[in-house]
């Protein structure tokens, strides 16, 4: 027999869906007190500069006290007041961020870290295609040297089993 009655909700779930309630919140409270690029948290990842509400879903912090959760939790019906506080705090951000045109020192700054993570990211895939070249080489030399092996293993073979027909008289010592 189960533990609860159809439409009773166990308290662990409860207390996430009430943590994710309490994440939407602050998050749109710390998501309404960004005035700048300088001011996004580094947890915070962003494409360009824009704050994408998705990006917003994934983020997480425990120094903050926010967690990740999936859109679709986001959307459920007793998170669509969080829900629409953190949409408008989030265009706001947006739209404060694009006035800040002014400002082009800084982004440039954090532009020139996110093309230097675009550069190792393009190294990394370099170094991965590299070891997958260098393991196939591997693998190929090792199969080579197993057929070798095998040919070798087949020719000592022949010859002993031709020692053998043809006597000890002709051929003195095969190993």
């Amino acid at each position: 027999m189960s533990k609860y009655k159809p439409g009773e909700t166990s308290e662990a779930v409860t207390i996430k869906k009430n943590s994710i309630t309490k994440s939407i919140l602050k998050k749109a409270e710390l998501i309404d007190a960004i005035s700048s690029i300088e001011n996004i948290y580094i947890t915070l990842n962003i494409n360009g500069d824009s704050i994408s509400e998705s990006a917003v879903h994934k983020w997480k912090d425990k120094e903050l006290g926010i967690i990740a959760y999936s859109w679709n939790t986001a959307r459920a019906e007793h998170n669509s007041n969080p829900l629409k506080l953190l949409q408008n705090a989030i265009a706001n951000a947006n739209r404060r961020l694009a006035g800040k045109q002014k400002e082009s020192n800084k982004r440039r700054q954090h532009q020139s870290s996110d093309n230097a993570t675009i550069q190792l990211r393009k190294e990394n895939e370099e170094l991965k295609i590299a070891l997958a070249e260098v393991y196939r080489a591997y693998m190929q030399l090792v199969e080579s040297y197993r057929e070798d092996q095998l040919i070798d293993d087949a020719i000592r073979q022949l010859i002993l089993e031709q020692a053998r027909i043809f006597g000890q008289h002709r051929i003195w010592e095969v190993k």
